[in-house]
């Protein structure tokens, strides 16, 4: 059976290979998309430094700070994403 810290390694290799895809995502985009994208590219990089830290054992780095961290840019992004849909659907009217 896979020890859970190592799952936390494979996790935030997966999550780090994610915001490369995001990364050139946002450079090509414009306008809002690239926004919303750059705040998700800000989340990935930020949970896959969480996994990677906890994974050396930094508990109080990856539990206290960047898991919090990380939850709030994800809470933001998820309101900015609200705020840009709720736009689009006044303009389509």
């Amino acid at each position: 059976m896979i020890d859970e810290s190592y799952l936390h390694l494979l996790s935030g290799i997966a999550f780090f290979a994610g915001s490369t895809v995001l990364a050139y995502f946002s450079a090509k985009s414009k306008g809002r998309i690239r926004q919303l994208a750059i705040i998700f590219l800000v989340f990935t990089v930020i949970h896959s430094f969480y996994h990677v830290a906890y994974y050396f054992g930094y508990d109080l780095l990856s539990e206290g700070l960047l898991e919090p961290v990380s939850i709030i840019v994800l809470i933001f992004f998820g309101l900015c994403y609200l705020l840009v849909k709720s736009k689009q659907e006044v303009r389509q009217l």
